[in-house]
């Protein structure tokens, strides 16, 4: 089942019409979003009692690869999504909840996430806003975030807030709604250098819903044992597949516009496996960290030494990203700088310097900072 996903996946661009160009990155990742949902791809992670094939962590990750492989839009959006299901489908015991998993995958809902608030500097373990008593016993947040990706294609939404008891303590929780695009309400629309192909916008928005759209563990243990790790793991393989795709346009580089008797060509070809070194490393570092998770999942717990690791191998991946885009540019030279052409890898290019910033790596390298002396690395 697993192998039937990742090849859609890998084949998803072969199976539409729009095609990649220069300012065209939105209308090429609207029709493989289209796709996905006809592939069944936005729930993999539901599981078989539900109605979905229950994927691993790893199955989502080469899943995720293979999408970015052909967009970095797709990919990162994929990537968010998947984080988000990923949790819902983990930590949704509610009656409620289940059926929210059953939709997703009987109607394909893309989820968006509204954990960021406009105040706490990015910190979504903080929140500001609070549940409040909505209309015909349902309950509301009125939220604004500083930036949402994709709500012109979610219909579900994670949102966080405050829970407020009676004797006036507060806890934060994690609820799942429906989106109902009327009561978003655009703040700013953020243009981006890269990832051009997602719509990226602040937001003032409310929710409704009823009790058993609240998640009743604490957001806090969600975002430890679920949401961050697996965010981290997909984005690292998007990355990764950014990283092929400017790697596979070095190589037809090298092999159809270098003659291989010229002079240049023995110190080409040592860049080359010198690039696809760090490559390996990358995908070496992801395969270490979905393994780890998989075993703190199954033994119900993450402990230091995997938290340090799940920050690290973002921090690492997108810095490896980095290295790999330069160093395919210089291969590559002005052919591989231009907009267009058989060679250009600029889209990706300016798709992976988002990788240090979203999360900011200083952020994670701050956050781990504060755990290493409980961290004991040994072979």
């Amino acid at each position: 089942m697993s192998l039937d996903h990742i090849t859609l996946a890998r084949t998803l661009s072969e199976r539409i019409e729009e095609k990649p160009g220069p300012g065209k990155e939105k209308a090429y990742c609207d029709a493989l979003i289209e796709q996905m949902r006809r592939d069944q791809l936005f729930s993999v992670s539901v599981a078989p009692d539900l109605g979905g094939p229950g994927l691993s962590v790893a199955d989502i990750a080469r899943i995720t690869f293979e999408i970015a492989r052909q967009s970095g839009s797709a990919g990162l959006i994929y990537a968010m999504h998947m984080s988000q299901a990923y949790t819902l489908t983990t930590h949704g015991k509610t009656l409620h909840l289940q059926e929210l998993q059953k939709r997703l995958h009987d109607e394909q809902l893309l989820i968006a996430s509204g954990t960021s608030e406009k105040g706490p500097g990015g910190d979504i373990l903080t929140s500001l806003c609070a549940i409040e008593e909505g209309d015909s016993g349902q309950m509301k947040v009125n939220k604004e975030s500083p930036n949402i990706s994709y709500v012109d294609h979610a219909g579900l939404i994670l949102v966080t807030a405050n829970r407020i008891n009676a004797n006036g303590k507060k806890r934060q929780v994690l609820i799942a709604a429906s989106v109902n695009k009327d009561n978003f309400t655009s703040t700013f629309a953020a243009g981006f250098l890269g990832m051009r192909g997602i719509h990226n916008s602040g937001y003032k928005f409310q929710i409704n819903f009823d009790e058993g759209a609240i998640f009743e563990d604490a957001f806090s243990g969600i975002a430890r044992q679920s949401m961050t790790p697996s965010i981290q793991i997909f984005w690292a393989s998007l990355w990764s597949g950014l990283a092929w795709h400017m790697i596979d346009k070095a190589k037809r580089f090298t092999t159809e516009a270098i003659p291989p008797d010229s002079d240049m060509a023995p110190v080409i070809l040592h860049e080359m496996t010198r690039i696809v070194d760090l490559h390996h490393s990358m995908n070496t570092m992801i395969r270490d960290a979905i393994a780890a998770f998989e075993n703190s999942a199954d033994a119900k717990g993450m402990g230091f030494a995997l938290s340090a690791q799940i920050n690290r191998i973002k921090v690492n991946c997108s810095e490896l990203l980095n290295q790999i885009s330069i160093r395919t540019l210089s291969v590559i030279g002005i052919r591989g700088y231009a907009m267009g052409g058989p060679y250009t890898i600029a889209e990706p290019l300016a798709d992976a310097l988002s990788a240090p910033i979203m999360v900011s790596n200083v952020r994670l390298t701050l956050n781990t900072a504060q755990i290493e002396r409980f961290v004991d690395e040994r072979l």
